[in-house]
């Protein structure tokens, strides 16, 4: 039979890396993102590399939407050996610290904390009664070290963080493996590194910052599941 993943955030960058990656392992893909048109590409990229692919159009943001997606592809092809959640968000700057009132978090927690959350509840269910299975996230750094101008981000993610470590230890033993990559650096090929060249992020942080390829943090997400050693990785 034939395994999946399910890339929930799916980009040009990590999400289309990581679908290659596993592609090559013999892997079907489902891909979930708010933009059809890029969906449609990526798509049509994986395609081209033999590799079979279906796509979900959802706002991550929106849990309807979010549990409703999940349950689309369980429905296609059963609950998928491997899911990550690797949102990107480059709509708006992160807010630091002093400038972070509860109003405001209350607009972050969604992405960044309620969705992922809700996306395992949607399909933990099925891989521990199938004994076996992947929930993988992509984290910023800021969810385990202290980086004031990025609190909007850091705040909730470290609450994820605490829920996916967890989620890990009480599912251990039962063929299920959790997760997570804090990664520190700018991805390449992603709207962020764009935006970043622009001079977009100029407010919030400045100086050199270092950056990953995507087909690297890929190969990290592979060997996380091969080797199921390291429930929580910090990539560059």
């Amino acid at each position: 039979m034939t395994p999946t993943l399910a890339v929930f955030g799916a980009g040009p960058a990590l999400g289309l890396s990581v679908a290659r990656r596993f592609g090559s392992e013999g892997y079907q893909v489902a891909l979930v993102a708010r933009d059809r048109t890029k969906l449609d590409r990526l798509e049509e990229a994986l395609r081209a590399e033999r590799v079979s692919a279906y796509s979900v159009t959802t706002d991550l943001t929106d849990l309807v939407q979010v549990r409703a997606a999940a349950a689309a592809i369980a429905d296609r092809f059963g609950t998928p050996d491997v899911v990550l959640y690797a949102p990107g968000d480059t709509s708006r700057l992160p807010v630091g610290t002093l400038e972070l009132n509860v109003e405001e978090l209350q607009t972050w927690l969604p992405l960044h904390l309620y969705s992922p959350i809700a996306l395992a509840n949607a399909m933990l269910p099925g891989m521990l009664e199938r004994g076996s299975g992947a929930l993988l996230y992509a984290l910023g750094a800021s969810a385990r070290q202290v980086m004031p101008p990025l609190a909007s981000v850091g705040v909730p993610q470290a609450g994820l963080l605490s829920y996916l470590n967890g989620l890990a230890a009480e599912v251990a033993g039962r063929g299920v493996f959790v997760g997570s990559m804090l990664i520190g650096a700018l991805i390449e090929h992603s709207a962020a590194s764009a935006l970043w060249d622009t001079g977009h992020f100029d407010g919030v942080q400045s100086g050199a910052i270092p950056r990953v390829e995507p087909d690297v943090l890929a190969a990290r997400y592979w060997e996380m599941v091969r080797d199921r050693d390291q429930h929580e990785v910090l990539a560059a």
